[in-house]
């Protein structure tokens, strides 16, 4: 299994990416979601974008924790105007969750209809910055419904399919604690991914994740009876996501055989 230490190789993904893993269920490439090829391997139409990009903040491990530089975090990287790119190949009037980024921020680049933002209480805040008197506890995440390809005629099936639970926007899944984070510095809990896949999904639909760090996206679109594209810059984080992927699909055909 991949160890924090091998995540600290920079490898550069080649032109077009690598698929490390495909079957049924899933796609795993390692590549960069900027790179128009790797974009337009992606399925035309997919059911939903689902993707937690670096933010531009520069994140550095604490705790003697060797995990990788994230690739794209300097700021230096327009990630709506990427995001942009890949919304352009959702199905008509499909969702997108984006992490760290305000409705408005996205609105333009990713051509959204209406927009929601929704809050990701962790229910534990992390050590911060300790000078602050608030220690932050949640992390923004904007729901948006796709309107980049009303120019192609009317929805197919599940085109106009809306959020399938109404929920409120306050969404409650602890967080791991320190020194429980070993994959990944940003990973995301998987009952947090279920939760939102489920929402605006249905058994079957693709959902694409351009920042897959870990995989966690990929392994709540299994384990809910859905397929997953994945693509992430990093090689040490892809094979990650492919291990854990390959674990998910061994759940999900146990559940399917039950």
């Amino acid at each position: 299994m991949t160890t924090p230490d091998t995540l600290a190789l920079e490898l550069t993904p080649p032109p077009g990416g690598q698929i490390l893993h495909q079957a049924e269920l899933a796609t795993v490439i390692w590549g960069d979601c900027r790179d128009p090829t790797v974009i337009a391997q992606a399925p035309d139409r997919y059911g939903l974008l689902c993707t937690d990009p670096p933010y531009g903040m520069n994140w550095k491990s604490s705790r003697g924790k060797n995990f990788a530089h994230l690739q794209g975090d300097d700021g230096t990287v327009d990630w709506p105007a990427v995001l942009g790119q890949w919304a352009r190949r959702l199905g008509n009037n499909r969702h997108v969750y984006v992490f760290g980024y305000a409705p408005e921020q996205l609105i333009a680049p990713l051509v959204l209809g209406p927009t929601a933002e929704i809050i990701w209480d962790k229910m534990s805040h992390g050590l911060g910055n300790m000078s602050h008197h608030w220690g932050t506890r949640h992390e923004r995440i904007t729901f948006g419904v796709s309107t980049a390809n009303h120019t192609h005629g009317g929805a197919k099936r599940g085109g106009a399919l809306a959020a399938r639970m109404r929920r409120g926007t306050v969404v409650q899944v602890p967080r791991k604690n320190a020194t429980a984070v070993t994959r990944h510095p940003t990973e995301k809990p998987v009952p947090l991914m279920a939760q939102l896949i489920e929402s605006s999904t249905v058994r079957g639909d693709l959902v694409v994740d351009p920042c897959a760090g870990s995989g966690s996206t990929g392994v709540a679109a299994v384990l809910e009876g859905r397929r997953c594209f994945l693509v992430e810059y990093d090689r040490g984080y892809a094979e990650l996501a492919v291990e854990r992927i390959k674990a998910a699909e061994k759940i999900a055909a146990l559940i399917d055989a039950a």
